[in-house]
C-alpha cells in the first residue's frame, strides 16, 4: 500500500510540473523579451533626439534670423564670437611680414598694425554680408535666399558641416561648421570659411 502512495505522489509532481509550463511559462518569457526590445528601442529614439534635436532648431533660427533680419534669431543660432576668429584667419595678407615705421616714437610699442582686410560679423550686419556675397537677395517683403544648394558633410556625434553652394555660380561657396556649444542639447554655428570667390566679394 506504501509503495502505491509514494507512486501515485511522484505522478502528481510529474503532473504539476508539465501544469507550470503550459500555463503560460513560454508566453510569459516572449512577453519579457518583447518589453526589453521596446525598452531599449525607446532608449535609442530618446537619445538621438536629445543629441540631434537641436539641430531644427538651429536651423529654423538660422532661417528666420536672416529672412526676418532679426537679431536675437541670429544669436540663438551662431556663436559670432568663435565665428569671427575663423573669418579672421582666412583674411588675405595676414601673415604678411609686419614692419614698423621707423619714425615711430613708440617704437617698443606692441600696437602692431597690419593691413589685412578685416571682416567682423555681427547680428546687425549679417544679412548685408551675405546679399554682397550673393547668397541672399533682399526684395520688397524682406530678405531671400537665392536658389541654393545645401549638403551636409563630417556628420558626428558633436558637430557637422553644412556646405552651401550658390546655383547661379558654383564658386559662390560657404562651408558652416555646426557644433555643440555649452550644452548637449543647443547646437550653434562655430565657424564659417569661405570660398575665394566669395570672400572676394565680400571684402571687396
Amino acid at each position: 500500500m506504501s509503495e502505491q502512495e509514494a507512486h501515485t505522489g511522484k505522478v502528481v509532481r510529474e503532473i504539476k510540473v508539465r501544469n507550470d509550463v503550459f500555463e503560460g511559462t513560454k508566453y510569459k518569457k516572449q512577453n519579457n523579451v518583447l518589453r526589453m526590445v521596446l525598452f531599449y528601442t525607446t532608449c535609442a529614439l530618446v537619445l538621438v533626439l536629445a543629441s540631434y534635436g537641436g539641430l531644427y532648431f538651429t536651423k529654423a533660427h538660422l532661417h528666420d534670423g536672416v529672412l526676418l533680419n532679426n537679431a536675437e534669431e541670429l544669436k540663438a543660432a551662431i556663436n559670432f564670437d568663435k565665428t569671427n576668429r575663423t573669418l579672421l584667419a582666412q583674411m588675405p595678407g595676414l601673415l604678411n611680414e609686419v614692419k614698423k615705421d621707423p619714425n615711430d616714437r613708440y617704437l617698443s610699442s606692441m600696437d602692431i598694425k597690419v593691413d589685412a582686410p578685416k571682416l567682423q560679423i555681427s547680428p546687425d550686419n549679417l544679412v548685408d554680408v551675405l546679399i554682397k556675397g550673393g547668397l541672399v537677395t533682399k526684395t520688397f517683403d524682406g530678405n531671400e535666399f537665392i536658389d541654393v544648394d545645401w549638403e551636409t558633410r563630417n556628420w558626428a556625434y558633436g558637430h557637422l558641416s553644412v556646405v552651401i553652394t550658390s546655383k547661379e555660380d558654383p564658386d559662390i561657396q560657404l562651408t558652416l561648421n555646426i557644433a555643440k556649444d555649452g550644452s548637449l542639447l543647443i547646437w550653434r554655428v562655430v565657424g564659417a570659411f569661405m570660398s575665394p570667390a566669395l570672400r572676394d566679394r565680400v571684402i571687396s
